[in-house]
């Protein structure tokens, strides 16, 4: 009996001892996510510097450091196709330090069009929306176009005869173009820039007739007097804008527009994630980065990572009927 006893209390004092360092590891693990973050964390932005999707990361950032004391650096580069797959390639990024600015809709449009290659819009774990910004219709100054109505009635006239400034080619501003030309039964020549500031200087500089952005990158502009904004790609007028109808009051029943957003590598530990999103969002809330955001012609607007997902699902569908469409007859 006392053998089988000094059996039992040994098993209980090994179990102990083990139950005891497990604890000791999970309050190490804590202790580390406690700390969070203990270096600067790098935003990865695939489009230039000086445009929308920077002014915002960095608008952002700045508000992080003003909030939490957090160093946030933003990283510019190019090719937001190839930089999508690099990202989510590198598994180096699950680290909870290297984030991406991305949107699920781009994302989604990329896999229609080909340009990238996997459903990366399902794969990224996003860390928040910040904004929606949206469509904007809009030319120089001196256009004799003072109105969208104008603009379309003389596309319809003169097919392919007027050059539309956009970013990119092929991918998501190019079939929202296109989609929104079928739906208002005119043609332009679309031409394709590699940044928003330069299909704007092209506007500007009379080699183009229209620019197509979103509100955020035209705003300025139209504030300084260089250009007109003709109609707006959201569901109600915006503030800055009362006078600036929508795609719909036009007979376009259309709204369009992009979401801006943080993503994260899906391998990161969800403890990470949670502490990210949830200063993220109390980001968001705050009075003095709203009223920033505003400044640059971004509404705030607050997506969960579900919503987000079920966002570029939905996306993923319009952009695939979108597609079949305009190449029914390829």
């Amino acid at each position: 009996m006392k053998r089988i006893l000094a059996l039992v209390l040994t098993l209980l004092m090994s179990l102990s001892l083990v139950a005891c360092g497990n604890a000791k590891d999970d309050t190490s693990d804590g202790a580390e996510t406690d700390n969070y973050p203990e270096k600067p964390i790098t935003v990865i932005v695939p489009f230039s510097a000086g445009g929308e999707h920077d002014l915002t990361a960095r608008t952002i950032a700045t508000r992080l450091h003003d909030m939490f004391g957090w160093t946030v650096v933003i990283q510019n580069t190019s090719g937001d196709s190839a930089a999508t797959i690099e990202y989510m390639k590198d598994s180096g990024n699950a680290d909870g330090y290297t984030l991406f600015m991305h949107s699920p809709e781009v994302m989604a449009s990329g896999l229609v069009s080909g340009q990238l290659n996997e459903d990366y819009y399902k794969q990224f774990t996003y860390l928040g929306c910040f904004v929606y910004d949206p469509l904007c219709i809009s030319v120089a100054a001196d256009s004799p176009f003072n109105t969208i109505e104008e603009l379309f009635a003389y596309a319809k006239e003169h097919p392919g005869e007027l050059n539309w400034a956009a970013v990119g080619a092929g991918g998501f501003n190019q079939m929202n173009s296109e989609n929104l030309w079928s739906v208002a039964g005119c043609e332009f020549n679309y031409v394709p820039y590699d940044d928003a500031s330069k299909s704007r200087a092209a506007v500007l500089g009379g080699h183009a007739d229209v620019f197509c952005s979103f509100a955020s990158g035209a705003k300025n502009s139209v504030s300084s007097g260089e250009l007109k904004a003709l109609a707006v790609g959201s569901s109600e007028r915006l503030d800055f804008w009362p006078e600036v109808p929508t795609l719909k009051e036009v007979g376009c029943d259309l709204q369009v527009g992009l979401t801006r957003c943080w993503d994260i590598h899906p391998d990161t530990p969800q403890e990470i994630v949670d502490i990210l999103t949830e200063k993220l969002h109390e980001c968001l809330n705050d009075a003095d980065t709203q009223a920033k955001l505003l400044e640059l012609g971004q509404n705030p607007n607050w997506m969960t990572n579900e919503e987000m997902h079920d966002y570029g699902e939905y996306y993923y569908g319009v952009y695939q009927e979108i597609y079949a469409r305009l190449h029914a007859n390829d």
